[in-house]
């Protein structure tokens, strides 16, 4: 059964694909620097502003059957391993990848890749038990601050969630990543962690920034911060080396 925001927009044994690309390090989080292949999902249930794949889910700038064209489970699989899947991590990401995570070609994907699969959330939709099952991580990253201009709490802010994926980072299985571009956003994560009983160690303070100088910028504002609550600092690999 296919998710009901999304329902009658792509068949139930395809998935829409924006890119696949790799072998490149993984940019951010705990993995940074691994090996990893992409493959970015098109859809989303969010729209935050300084989104840096808006060819998965704006419709107001991209023809998405255009930018998201859909490709079978085989298809995916098979560019995947072209592109690093089969000797590193393999990282689906978006949109919201876990949107698809109830149709047949999501059960297919991931029972076909290689190795260690890892997944991008926005933190707002649980994985089932077949997801939960099959990913060895989950970047989770809730929408605070300018990231979350355009959603209102109540879209963005899901507190079952949350605690679905706090328990699945005791297990070591996830890890939280916060886009922060100031002192004050520092703060609005610290208190999103408090309130979801989030432990310090498995999360990651990431500044905002599209290019390599606006993000140091804004890390050397926050740095200082993101330590005194204990929390981890994320760089942006791929910005810094010029690479996706």
């Amino acid at each position: 059964m296919t998710s009901p925001q999304i329902a009658g927009t792509v068949p139930e044994d395809l998935l829409p694909v924006q890119e696949i690309f790799g072998p490149v390090p993984q940019g951010e989080g705990p993995y940074t620097g691994r090996a990893s292949c992409f493959i970015r999902l098109g859809r989303c249930n969010l729209h935050c502003p300084p989104c840096d794949s808006k060819r998965t889910w704006d419709t107001s700038l991209y023809d998405l059957a255009q930018t998201c064209p859909p490709r079978s489970a085989e298809d995916i699989v098979q560019t995947a391993g072209e592109h690093g899947a089969r000797s590193g991590l393999t990282v689906v990401s978006g949109g919201e990848p876990l949107l698809w995570q109830r149709t047949a070609a999501w059960q297919q994907m991931l029972s076909e890749l290689p190795g260690d699969v890892h997944i991008e959330t926005n933190g707002t939709i649980s994985p089932n038990d077949f997801t939960a099952g099959r990913v060895a991580h989950f970047s989770v990253s809730p929408k605070i601050g300018r990231m979350a201009a355009a959603d209102p709490a109540k879209r963005r802010i899901r507190t079952a969630v949350l605690a679905d994926f706090a328990g699945l980072a005791q297990q070591g299985k996830a890890a939280f990543k916060f886009v922060a571009a100031d002192d004050g956003e520092v703060e609005e994560a610290a208190q999103l962690v408090r309130e979801s009983l989030i432990p310090h160690d498995r999360v990651w303070i990431m500044p905002l920034g599209e290019d390599d100088a606006a993000w140091t910028a804004a890390g050397r504002g926050i740095v200082k911060q993101v330590m005194d609550h204990g929390f981890n600092f994320s760089g942006r690999l791929h910005l810094t080396l010029g690479v996706r």
